[in-house]
């Protein structure tokens, strides 16, 4: 353990006594950085009207917060204290603070009348490391008696990004820009507090709004490539999170370097409260300003110390995979809101290939490594020296190789603008970051979707209807189309994959497309293209997770709420699944295919904006024809996808061969499984998965997460508390996230067992439990088959096939009138919900497109007789 800081060996227990006694009498005392900065008011060093008994008890929670952090103050130091507390009442007051002034950065006075003076105790620079993070103290004399918090800030810590283009979405819709400046408006997504939803033909007018921060309101514009620093008041161990409201404390104080070399900074500080202004993301004002103070201060900050990453897959070939870097504080490195790209700050996680280095300050850290879910996770710790760079090796190891079975994965939604990407230093990310994600989470294709914010650059820069050039044999990133904050979006957004063209025929501008769903799916069919809903629960949750439910859901987001028209046209290929409530994604896929509809569901994350842990939460093994370990293609995958042989997993859990009959699931019409007469079946497949023996847990909020739709008043954050994946519910939480497909939530109880389930039109008939412990496993079912079923395979809340089509004497499937009659429902529901939005001349064809899909429906109950 690091000290705190040493004396010179020729002060000694005895030394510091005497020299504690030697200046009792002074009330006030020169020390280190008395003098004042020119202009400065005089403030006294030495605070003398406090009593010993409160501040001792002040300094043991002080030394015991400076040892919590890993920064102990000096066996000599601490002596001095404890020998100086002897004394009378007025000169330990004294000589307590002359020895902690010594390792205090900065004095904060605090007047009767609350107003701040800020000064540094030290006129020249300190010493700060590259990547990591000192400890100073900061000594405040509180003659006001204030017990709010103190807040620390600087505008060389703000976060060195900028999101301000989010807002210009607004102005194309009001058509105030010509088809010129268009092409410069990089950013068409709008504030973080509506970014998801659809639009009227015209919004309406809405005042500007300035977001003010706390604690950020007043302080000076920094560039972004200037906003070096992060800094941090530590609250923990028995340093309590307000003042005390005693004269004198001191507080511990963190300073982190992005950068190395000589840096300056304007200190912050700030007491008071801040206020709430109501509901919002951001429903704080200022704090007066006569209750803020600031100094500048420099520092020479040393170098970091580079470790190479030595990085192995299980055939010992060099690879890239995620590092998550922490101390013993549980710190993450390097610091999250200081990374540029290909470092993310909104993951914990850093990704790396072969060869290539972290920075990190000299010290004990532990390293979480792993290649997505296929690979198992790893756990070491590390031990920096100073100035001496290092090498560690990395030697990954695989539990499921869905290649080498010809299953090739794709996450079919990714995002490299918008969301929690930011657009200055750069617009978003770009495909070689992708590709560096991908591989590092052994994901074989990711399809970044272009949409509304960056669309007019990204499409002009990326889009070209063919792989990335930054593309391999193993990986491969594409360019396609999500219709998102597009005059159609209300409808829900829509994404093609395997476009050719990504401008709607047509127009200019993105005002100018279809205000509903079907001519946009229809356009993107007729180039070859999938078409698919994205993220397709949002609008059909409901109060139950009973599966298939017959609860009419509000149709009232961005989800697949048009699909229950577009279906009856034939105008969807594809549901986004593993993104959203597994039950509404379910329901509504169940109920369509019970009316003999065929649409497939694709695996997808809708990364960062869902979720920005990692790419690839939502996957699809497609079992392709170029077989095992074949370069990755992903024309390849679509066509799998399409013709109905994939699965769709979280990558923990693995439904491979699925066959009827012996006879792979198939989506075409003719390729149906076949029988004369009511028999039984056979269903195989070889399944495997993997739990980890203890369950996993995740971090979540102390309260119940609100319903998105509620509007309340600002409470405090509550504190975060970790709970078990399996316990969180599926219905009333706020989707931003969660894990909705993911293995543990198929744990049987404390067990490593899973039920793998058939399913057969919306319900299982058959059901086995295994042991999730990674080995394969072949498995056979026999169900009775009374008259035309589809026929799927899960293990639900984690992995799903692709159903295989099953015709009893040559009759269409239609087993369920109950599934239809909630399909004509939701039709209703979602036309009244959805024509709102539609532009004046789409009206009419919108109408006739929904009266279409109505009578399909009602064609589709007459022939059912099944209840």
């Amino acid at each position: 353990m690091q000290p705190f800081l040493k004396l010179p060996s020729r002060y000694t227990k005895r030394a510091c006594t005497a020299l504690a006694v030697g200046l009792a009498s002074l009330s006030t005392t020169t020390v280190r950085g008395s003098e004042q900065p020119f202009g400065a008011p005089s403030v006294p060093s030495i605070v003398t009207d406090v009593a010993k008994q409160p501040l001792m008890v002040e300094v043991d929670h002080l030394l015991q917060a400076l040892s919590f952090v890993g920064r102990p103050i000096s066996d000599t130091d601490r002596d001095a204290i404890y020998q100086a507390a002897k004394l009378p009442d007025d000169q330990a007051v004294v000589a307590i603070q002359q020895i902690l002034d010594r390792h205090a950065l900065v004095r904060v006075d605090i007047d009767p009348l609350r107003k701040v003076t800020v000064l540094p105790v030290s006129g020249s620079s300190e010493t700060l490391i590259k990547n990591g993070w000192t400890t100073f103290l900061v000594k405040v004399s509180n003659h006001a008696g204030a017990t709010d918090t103190l807040d620390v800030d600087s505008p060389q810590a703000a976060m060195p990004y900028d999101f301000s283009r989010m807002q210009v979405e607004r102005s194309v819709y009001d058509d105030q820009f010509t088809d010129v400046m268009l092409e410069h408006v990089f950013q068409t997504g709008v504030t973080w507090g509506t970014w998801g939803g659809g639009y009227p033909y015209k919004p309406p007018p809405q005042p500007e709004q300035t977001e003010v921060w706390p604690a950020h309101g007043d302080l000076s514009f920094v560039p972004t490539k200037d906003r070096w620093a992060a800094v941090s008041l530590f609250h923990g161990a028995s340093l309590s999170k307000t003042l005390t409201g005693l004269t004198l404390e001191y507080q511990v104080l963190q300073v982190y370097s992005r950068d190395e070399g000589q840096k300056s900074m304007t200190l912050s500080f700030n007491v008071g409260k801040l206020a709430s202004t109501g509901t919002g993301s951001v429903p704080y004002t200022p704090a007066n300003p006569g209750f803020r103070g600031e100094t500048n201060l420099s520092f020479n900050v040393e170098k970091a110390v580079p470790v190479t990453l030595n990085v192995l897959d299980e055939n010992n070939a060099p690879t890239a995979a995620r590092f998550t870097i922490r101390d013993k504080m549980g710190r993450v490195y390097p610091y999250r809101t200081k990374r540029y790209v290909p470092d993310l700050f909104f993951q914990n996680q850093i990704y790396r290939y072969d060869g290539e280095t972290v920075e990190l300050p000299p010290g004990e850290y532990t390293v979480e490594y792993a290649r997505g879910p296929q690979y198992e996770r790893g756990v070491r710790t590390i031990t920096v020296a100073a100035n001496k760079p290092m090498t560690e090796k990395f030697l990954l190891k695989r539990w499921i190789n869905p290649r080498s079975l010809g299953y090739v994965s794709l996450d079919k939604h990714v995002h490299t603008a918008g969301c929690l990407h930011y657009n200055d230093p750069a617009y978003g990310i770009e495909p070689k970051d992708m590709l560096r994600y991908t591989t590092g989470e052994d994901l074989d294709a990711a399809d970044i979707l272009i949409w509304g914010p960056n669309w007019y650059y990204q499409k002009a820069k990326y889009f070209t209807g063919q792989p990335d050039p930054v593309s391999t044999p193993n990986n491969v990133v594409t360019h396609n189309l999500e219709v998102s904050q597009f005059p159609s979006s209300a409808g829900g957004h829509t994404s093609g994959h395997g476009m050719k063209d990504i401008d709607y025929p047509g127009t200019k501008k993105i005002q100018d497309w279809p205000s509903y769903t079907l001519p946009v799916l229809k356009w993107m069919q007729s180039q070859g293209a999938l078409s698919s809903y994205t993220h397709s629960g949002f609008g059909l949750d409901v109060q139950t997770a009973e599966l298939p439910n017959y609860i009419t859901p509000p149709m009232d987001s961005i989800g697949a709420n048009e699909y229950i028209m577009t279906v009856a046209h034939g105008a969807t290929d594809v549901l986004g699944v593993g993104n959203t409530n597994y039950v509404s994604e379910l329901n509504i896929w169940y109920h369509t295919l019970n009316a003999g509809f065929r649409t497939q569901i694709g695996g997808e994350t809708d990364w960062p904006c869902i979720n920005g842990e990692n790419v690839g939460r939502g996957r699809s093994y497609a079992k392709v024809a170029s077989g095992p370990n074949s370069a990755v293609s992903y024309q390849g995958i679509l066509e799998a996808i399409d013709t109905g042989n994939s699965y769709v997993s979280d990558g923990r859990s693995h439904l491979m061969n699925f066959k009827v009959e012996g006879q792979s699931p198939s989506r075409r019409v003719g390729t149906e499984i076949k029988l004369p007469a009511p028999t039984t079946v056979s269903v195989t497949a070889t399944v495997t998965a993997m739990l980890p023996v203890e369950p996993e847990t995740i971090e979540v909020l102390g309260t119940t997460y609100p319903l998105e739709s509620q509007k309340t008043a600002y409470e405090p954050m509550p504190e975060p508390k970790r709970i078990r994946i399996s316990s969180l519910p599926v219905t009333g939480v706020s989707w931003r996230n969660i894990p909705w497909w993911h293995l543990e939530r198929a744990r049987i109880g404390d067990t490593r067992k899973v039920a793998v389930e058939v399913v057969m039109n919306g319900k299982p008939v058959a059901t086995k439990e295994i042991v999730a412990d990674g080995k394969p496993q072949d498995l056979q079912f026999d169900v009775p088959v009374k008259q035309s079923s589809w026929i799927a395979l899960r293990i639900l809340g984690a992995s799903h096939t692709n159903p295989a089509f099953v015709l009893v004497d040559k009759m269409p499937i239609r087993p369920s009138r109950a599934s239809v009659e909630w399909d004509i429902k939701a039709l209703q529901q979602a036309f009244e919900v959805k024509r709102s939005g539609w532009r004046p001349d789409d009206y009419d064809q919108a109408k006739a497109a929904y009266d279409y899909a109505f009578e399909v429906y009602r064609k589709v109950l007459a022939e059912t007789t099944a209840p």
